[in-house]
C-alpha cells in the first residue's frame, strides 16, 4: 500500500510548486453524492467429519456455507482545496452497507455394520449476514476543464472502519444406542445446528481511486458523477463460527426430538470448521452535486 502515499505526496509537492510559480486564488470545493456500491467479498466455510459408533460403520457430515456479498447503498461527501488550476486535496468519507446471504448444502452418509448400503441424505438452507464499511480518505485531485463539463481524477490513502457479522447453520449427526436382549438397536439422524459470526468490528490502511465528471449548471453550482475502487487488504485474522447451543431436532427420519447441546457438547466440532477469510474491497457509482466558491 506504499505505492498510492509516495503518489500523493508527490502530486502535493507539484502543488504546491505551481502555486508558487502561478498567480492563482485557491478554490474550495463541497461535493455530496449517493449511488451503488459494489463489493467482491466471497468466501466459503466448510465443516466436515467423519465418526463412527457401535453398529455404525461409518459416519460422514460435509457442510459448506457459501457467502457472496450484494450491492448496497453507498453515500459520499468531500471537500476540496485547488492550490492550483488543476490540481488540489480532497478530505472525505462515505458509507458502504451491503447485505451477505449465505447458502448452507450438507451431505450426511452413513452406512450399518448389517447392511453393505450407504445411506445419503442431503439438505440445504439459506443464511444472512452485513458488511458494513466506512472509509476516510485524503487524496490529490486532478481537475481539467473541457468548456462546461470537468473531468477529474482522485487518488489517495485511506482508512476503513470495517464490521461484519453473518448467520447460518450446519449439520451434525448423532445417534442413539441401546440393547434389549438379545437385540441391539441403534438409530441415526442429523440436526441443523444454528452458527453465527458475532459482529466484529476492525480498522485497516488501504487507497482509493476515483474518476469521474462535473457537468457545470452555473459558476458554482454543478451536477457530479464519479466511478470509485475502494481498495482494501484481506483482515489478518480469519472469522470464526460459533456454535449456538440449545434444543433440537432431527431433520431427515424425526428420530430425535428436542435434544439438547450444550456448549461443552459442541466446543469440540467447532473447531472442525475452516474460518472464513474477508477481502472486503468494493467499487463505487455515485451522482451528486459540487458547490464551488471562489476563483474557478
Amino acid at each position: 500500500m506504499k505505492k498510492p502515499f509516495l503518489g500523493a505526496l508527490i502530486l502535493l509537492v507539484l502543488s504546491f510548486a505551481a502555486l508558487a510559480q502561478n498567480e492563482f486564488l485557491p478554490r474550495f470545493e463541497l461535493q455530496a453524492m449517493g449511488g451503488y456500491g459494489l463489493s467482491q467479498f466471497k468466501g466459503d466455510s466448510i465443516y466436515s467429519y467423519e465418526w463412527s459408533y457401535m453398529l455404525l460403520q461409518s459416519v460422514k457430515e460435509d457442510t459448506l456455507v457459501s457467502m457472496k456479498a450484494k450491492g448496497g447503498l453507498f453515500l459520499t461527501g468531500g471537500a476540496s482545496f485547488f492550490f492550483h488550476p488543476n490540481f488540489g486535496i480532497q478530505i472525505g468519507g462515505g458509507y458502504f452497507s451491503s447485505n451477505v446471504p449465505n447458502t448452507g448444502s450438507f451431505t450426511f452418509a452413513w452406512q450399518s455394520t448389517l447392511s453393505p448400503t450407504v445411506t445419503t441424505e442431503e439438505a440445504t438452507w439459506n443464511g444472512e449476514g452485513k458488511m458494513t464499511t466506512i472509509p476516510l480518505y485524503l487524496n490529490i485531485v486532478g481537475k481539467f476543464r473541457m468548456n462546461m463539463v470537468n473531468v477529474f481524477v482522485t487518488a489517495g490513502p485511506t482508512l476503513y472502519l470495517n464490521s461484519f457479522e453473518s448467520n447460518s447453520f450446519v449439520g451434525f449427526g448423532d445417534s442413539y444406542y441401546t440393547v434389549i436382549l438379545p437385540y441391539e438397536y441403534q438409530w441415526v439422524d442429523a440436526f441443523q445446528i444454528p452458527i453465527s459470526i458475532p459482529k466484529t468490528r476492525w480498522r485497516s490502511f488501504g487507497a482509493n481511486f476515483g474518476l469521474g465528471i462535473d457537468i457545470e449548471l452555473s459558476p458554482g453550482v454543478a451536477i457530479t458523477a464519479e466511478g470509485r475502487y475502494f481498495l482494501m487488504p484481506k483482515r489478518k485474522e480469519s472469522l470464526v463460527w460459533q456454535w449456538i447451543p440449545g434444543t433440537y431436532d432431527s431433520i431427515f427420519y424425526d428420530n430425535f426430538t428436542e435434544w439438547e447441546y450444550t456448549a461443552d457438547d459442541l466446543v469440540d466440532f467447532q473447531t472442525e470448521m475452516t474460518t472464513l477469510e474477508i477481502k472486503p474491497s468494493f467499487f463505487s457509482f455515485a451522482l451528486g452535486f459540487r458547490l464551488t466558491f471562489g476563483q474557478r
